[in-house]
């Protein structure tokens, strides 16, 4: 396996001697939270809601608040493998689509922390759903620690029954002496379904009302919607609890200084045609807050673009380990240790993600690419008429396309293609997309499309067994 040195990656050394220290003197504790289903918007603070999610904004206080991070895919399973492995998912083969798996050929930050000495290990979800193949990774998320669950007089409905904080218990207590440690939390919540009487247990024990709740401009405002909007919005509070009581462990055992946490959601709020899954600001738009008390000035908002395949770069640099060639994203240390709040890096002014299957059956298709810049965002949509065994340019295959200014349209309402006044715009935006796709390989504009393809069939058959396969 071929390694680039910490050395060369965004300045990291000099950002380091900038805070007064070299990285590897003592090498960080890493916690990844994340959350199952949740747009940026649901946690207030970023303004919009007021739902109280006090621990995550703890975080965001104490360290620094992201205002726009972009989960590469709005699907879970590819957007964890792009976190997992530093890659777009379009950059991952199979790893692009959910129910198919992660080829092995992509190492994983987890799996090089171990061999660089650290304790591994996660609670409730990690990668998936999928399989795991001949040459797929296994566990890429590491071994699970889900033993310990809720007693049952305790449990909701539809709530996953692991307890993760005290399973982060059990993980600590048989690390090595002195031994840093990564861990993944991952809540299966605000995931649907929902029990029907979660609105009354948001406002008995988070006393957050009915009348309390912002609704989305896309959303029908009714009594039912709201009480559907409670249900969801629930689980978003219980998930924050159970980050509390993981932050109270490691502050009670005095880890919590030299530990850098990551808080965040997979992809957005399952809202019908707007959200999850969608190419829309809803759907792939995540909350993220990081902090590292010892190294990171806290108190600080960064609105750099940043995606989910920044955090295995960031984590495997913090950590002192060499990132593999495979890994296309970049870092954020140099992004934490500023002590500026806005844009810190003038190249971080864009993001691309997109999707190529959750769930339908030919002849619908999801398949889609986003170009987001400050002030527009640009949609093109794929037809996925041709196929398997076919190669050909995929802009064979485009189906639609939209442009919005999401300055003057954050909702995302009006579609400006074919609006003369956005001709040079959309020129722009169009070229800017095609340059970043062809520069990391997306299947989409290279024209090889043979594993995608294939692999659409795959996940589809399998659909139609049930997931058995």
């Amino acid at each position: 396996m071929q390694f680039k040195s910490v050395i060369l990656i965004g300045g990291l050394f000099l950002c380091a001697v900038l805070c007064g220290s070299a990285l590897s003197d003592e090498r960080p504790n890493i916690l990844l939270f994340i959350t199952d289903d949740e747009s940026w918007m649901e946690r207030s603070a970023y303004g919009w809601s007021t739902l109280p999610t006090p621990h995550f904004d703890r975080v965001a206080r104490d360290g620094v608040l992201f205002t726009q991070a972009y989960t590469s895919a709005p699907s879970c399973a590819p957007s964890r493998a792009a976190t997992l492995t530093g890659r777009n998912f379009w950059e991952l083969d199979q790893g692009a689509f959910i129910q198919a798996w992660v080829p092995d050929q992509f190492p994983v930050f987890p799996a090089l922390l171990a061999q660089a000495g650290y304790h591994i290990g996660h609670t409730g979800k990690g990668w998936g759903p999928g399989v795991s193949p001949e040459g797929a990774h296994k566990s890429p998320s590491g071994p699970s620690y889900n033993k310990i669950t809720i007693p049952k007089e305790r449990r909701v409905k539809h709530m996953s029954s692991i307890d993760y904080a005290a399973n982060f218990k059990a993980f600590l207590e048989v690390r090595g002496e002195d031994q840093p440690f990564y861990f993944w939390v991952g809540t299966q919540e605000p995931h649907s379904p929902y029990d029907k009487e979660n609105y009354k247990r948001l406002e008995r024990e988070f006393a957050f009302k009915l009348d309390d709740i912002s609704m989305p401009a896309f959303m029908e405002d009714t009594p039912q919607t709201r009480r559907a909007r409670a249900n969801f919005l629930y689980e978003i509070c219980y998930a924050d609890a159970q980050l509390g009581r993981i932050l109270e462990t490691l502050a009670e055992s005095g880890e919590l200084d030299n530990t850098l946490v990551f808080v965040t959601s997979d992809n957005g709020t399952a809202i019908r045609n707007f959200a999850k899954a969608s190419p829309y600001e809803w759907s792939c738009h995540e909350p993220l807050a990081v902090m590292w008390p010892k190294r990171v000035p806290g108190g600080r908002t960064v609105t750099d673009f940043v995606s989910f395949r920044d955090f295995a770069p960031t984590i495997l640099a913090a950590a002192g380990v060499d990132l593999p060639e495979s890994m296309s994203g970049s870092t954020l240390l140099p992004l934490l240790f500023s002590e500026k709040s806005g844009r810190i890096e003038a190249n971080r002014n864009f993001i691309v993600h997109g999707l190529e299957w959750h769930g339908e059956f030919d002849p619908a298709s999801r398949s889609h690419r986003t170009y987001r810049n400050d002030r527009y965002a640009y949609i093109v949509r794929y037809s996925n008429k041709l196929p398997p065994e076919n190669e050909i340019a995929a802009d064979a295959e485009i189906s639609s396309e939209e442009l919005y200014d999401m300055r003057k349209d954050p909702w995302q309402r009006e579609n400006l293609i074919g609006n003369p006044e956005y001709a040079a715009t959309l020129k722009e935006l169009k070229s800017g997309l095609k340059e970043y796709a062809l520069k990391t390989g997306d299947p989409r504009f290279t024209g090889r499309m043979k594993v995608f393809r294939e692999t659409r069939a795959f996940v589809q058959e399998r659909k139609r067994g049930g997931y058995k396969r």
